[in-house]
């Protein structure tokens, strides 16, 4: 059994939705690395209101972005 197919069966076991990986338009992913950019310097500055207000904005555009230690992951849903 692939390492796919068993995460696919657990994750219909444990009923965890899959994300399926939507084709991104080069000129969104630049769009989208700027924005998660800018937020990194406005949370860097401490100005909290201005992270969150481009938080809000990906999430507008129905980006997902998650902080993680390896840094910020975003996909679409």
């Amino acid at each position: 059994m692939k390492i796919q197919d068993m995460m696919d069966h657990l994750c219909g076991v444990l009923g965890v939705a899959e994300i399926v990986e939507e084709e991104v338009a080069d000129e969104d992913v630049a769009k989208i690395e700027a924005l998660i950019a800018q937020r990194a310097e406005a949370k860097k500055a401490k100005d909290f209101a201005k992270a969150d207000a481009i938080r809000d904005e990906l999430a507008a555009m129905g980006i997902t972005i998650k902080d993680t230690r390896q840094g910020v992951q975003w996909f679409r849903g």
